[in-house]
């Protein structure tokens, strides 16, 4: 039963863009979207990672359940779909109003 995982950071930036080429970004894309941790690899940033426990995980074992769903509060479809919540969906000129936001469309 994993109850955390974590990674290693990519910190190289040659093999960055390598990865993100497959993704069809070119290399200018990807110092343009990431230009913070492009620039922070190219001066020396060192190897960084983390772990995140999974206190979801945790609960499910401290209530004998063998599944997550029974004990996840807002539990997704396969489509990552909250049937509860109808989310992902769109937002309305109302709630965008209320939050003082725009939407600015492609064409």
């Amino acid at each position: 039963m994993e109850l955390s995982s974590g990674a290693i950071r990519n910190h190289i930036p040659e093999l960055m863009y390598k990865l993100f080429s497959s993704a069809v970004h070119h290399k200018k894309q990807v110092k343009d979207i990431f230009s913070g941790m492009s620039i922070a690899f190219c001066y020396g940033a060192p190897p960084h990672g983390g772990i995140a426990p999974g206190i979801d995980r945790i609960v499910m074992l401290l209530a004998n359940e063998k599944n997550i769903r029974e004990i996840t509060m807002f539990p997704m479809n396969q489509n990552a779909q909250d049937l509860i919540m109808n989310a992902p969906s769109t937002v309305n000129e109302n709630q965008l109003k209320e939050l003082n936001l725009s939407l600015k469309l492609k064409k």
